[in-house]
């Protein structure tokens, strides 16, 4: 079990988008996500990147995921330049769960899993690990697209917390859950900035899937470029 005995490794947390399934596919999915307005695509990607920045200072920030989608809708309306009436808002609420949360929920039921994933995980619960999942996007049906939902212990969307990774805010939710100390886990993703570093400022190892292994990551415990190399290097 090399890294998990050496470090004391209790949990195995997971980023899905990217990191259980091909990159290429969530990119094939958010492109379809610019119809049929371009415009409020090009406003949520805004909003979703501004939501990032300003999570952890603004006052008005309800912590849930309702306080997350309304702040969430806010921010695109001021991007498109609507009034932030009811009416307005709740328009433009529906508007974004039809094109992106209701298109999205459709389209991964046809998501392929890495080749070894499933069973570099099934490694993972024989050698006792609790097995996690926190994403930023609701999970839907996807551990089950995917095949491994009998696998998986404990499920989260960060949304739920009402902010999303890598606020310390968000991992905060996540340990409380996992009820083990931050230096227990080994939280997994594809993306360094928002997986990797926002476990590492939250006290846990972390561990990178890319393909760009020419880069440095310094706060990435490990770096791996498949699921069977991370079996043949963790378990």
């Amino acid at each position: 079990m090399g890294f998990l005995i050496e470090q004391g490794i209790r949990v195995l947390c997971l980023d899905i988008d990217g990191t259980l399934y091909p990159k290429r596919m969530l990119n094939t999915r958010m492109l379809r996500s610019s119809f049929p307005s371009l415009r409020l695509a090009m406003a949520f990607n805004w909003a979703r990147a501004e939501y990032r920045r300003i999570q952890d200072e603004e006052p008005t920030l309800k912590p849930s995921r309702e306080g997350l989608l309304d702040l969430q809708t806010r921010l695109v309306c001021g991007r498109l330049g609507r009034p932030l009436s009811e009416q307005s808002l709740q328009k433009t609420r529906s508007a974004i769960d039809r094109q992106f949360y209701q298109a999205w929920e459709r389209s991964f039921r046809s998501i392929k899993a890495y080749d070894g994933m499933r069973d570099a995980l099934v490694q993972a619960k024989q050698h006792g690990l609790v097995i996690a999942v926190f994403s930023d996007f609701p999970l839907a049906k996807k551990l089950e697209t995917l095949g491994i939902v009998d696998l998986v212990d404990i499920a989260y969307s960060s949304e739920e917390s009402g902010y999303l990774k890598p606020s310390g805010n968000a991992f905060s939710f996540l340990l409380e859950r996992l009820a083990v100390q931050p230096d227990q886990v080994l939280f997994m993703g594809d993306s360094y900035s928002k997986d990797c570093q926002g476990a590492k400022r939250a006290g846990m190892y972390s561990c990178l899937i890319t393909s760009a292994r020419t880069k440095v990551y310094p706060d990435a415990d490990l770096v791996i470029g498949s699921w069977k190399e991370f079996a043949s290097l963790v378990l």
